[in-house]
């Protein structure tokens, strides 16, 4: 991801086929693989794991060099759409046999990637980390919409209000030089296209947005600050921001919209836990530590359909781990690879069909 950038060289993917999701059914996990820890550029991957028996399944390759970053997948499950951040380019894959699509040129850097609400899943906004843009992208006609220029460096995450009406764009910045505003962007033109609003200040490399359910808040996490601030959707103004143990990696709010989970991964000292935020409370409420395994290094979180569980990436160990969100205890880690030289990042969660 942009925190820690894969600086992997320009190759095209390949076009294989291989099998991914598992007859069984039930839900499937899909994490992306950029696979090279700052060595020679390794095989980028998305890694399928069968929820019903914990198990992973066989890797899709999406190229060498492909630095594979953040996914979204259809509500049917059927098709992923995955940002390279190597390649500069998105990549359409038809889960159930591992088939690549046509990639899609983007921006420099492609991070993240989200669907726009309300389009029927027919647009996606992707933030090119190294070009200072947003690019829209009709996924039906695989074509680009609008390339939308942001004021700040690093912009590193897309997450909009449920309604679809706005965008926030959390800009980390560089590692010479701290981002610390998050970018409103005005939906226009049905997902195709987007107005910018002034920037707000937040805290330092901001690393991750999510918006609550109910579209009232925006809550940013910090990795350089130890902290998340609130933002006002209405107003687009920042509130106090909350301290957290931690760099705050990424942050996740549960279905229900009364529970969020925020990443906490740092090397000096050592830190593997999630911090569980009570979001009913006014102000909201910080709870103790979820302590991982050591040398997990938790980036990003998902949460069930069902909000009673939550998995965590372990991008330190390959690993993702279940939370029970009622009990807030963690279950035992799946090894999702044994490739010494993996790099785990997004994780997405849908229900297959037998």
């Amino acid at each position: 991801m942009a925190t820690a950038l894969l600086g992997l060289s320009v190759l095209a993917a390949s076009s294989t086929t291989q099998a991914s999701v598992s007859s069984k059914g039930g839900l499937t996990a899909y994490v992306t693989n950029a696979e090279d820890e700052g060595k020679a550029p390794g095989m980028g991957t998305v890694l399928p794991i069968n929820l019903t028996d914990n198990k992973p399944e066989t890797p899709i390759k999406v190229g060498r060099g492909s630095g594979t970053n953040d996914l979204v997948v259809t509500s049917d499950g059927k098709t992923g759409y995955v940002t390279n951040e190597g390649t500069n380019t998105v990549v359409p894959i038809t889960l159930a046999t591992g088939k690549l699509g046509k990639a899609i040129p983007v921006g420099a850097k492609p991070v993240a990637i989200s669907f726009v609400p309300h389009t029927n899943e027919r647009w996606v906004w992707v933030a090119n980390y190294g070009g200072k843009t947003v690019s829209t992208i009709n996924v039906v006609t695989g074509r680009l919409g609008q390339t939308i220029s942001v004021p700040e460096v690093g912009p590193n995450t897309v997450a909009f209000t449920p309604d679809g009406r706005t965008c926030y764009v959390a800009n980390w910045g560089t590692e010479d030089a701290a981002g610390s505003t998050v970018t409103p962007i005005r939906v226009t033109h049905g997902g195709a296209s987007g107005r910018v609003l002034p920037s707000i200040d937040v805290g330092l490399h901001p690393n991750w947005v999510a918006v609550t359910p109910d579209g009232g808040t925006a809550y940013v996490a910090n990795k350089g600050s130890n902290s998340i601030t609130p933002i006002d959707v209405r107003s687009n103004t920042a509130g106090k921001a909350i301290r957290v143990p931690g760099p705050a990696i990424e942050m996740e709010i549960s279905p229900d919209g009364r529970t969020a989970y925020v990443a906490i991964a740092g090397s000096s000292p050592e830190i593997d836990e999630v911090i569980p935020v009570d979001l009913t409370t006014t102000p909201v409420t910080v709870g103790s530590a979820i302590k991982l395994k050591p040398k997990s290094q938790p980036h990003w979180i998902t949460f069930t359909p069902d909000g009673q569980t939550a998995y965590v990436v372990g991008n330190g160990n390959s690993t993702v781990t279940p939370i029970t969100v009622a009990t807030g205890k963690p279950g035992r880690p799946i090894q999702v690879t044994a490739d010494p030289d993996s790099d785990l990042l997004a994780i997405s969660i849908v229900q297959t069909q037998n």
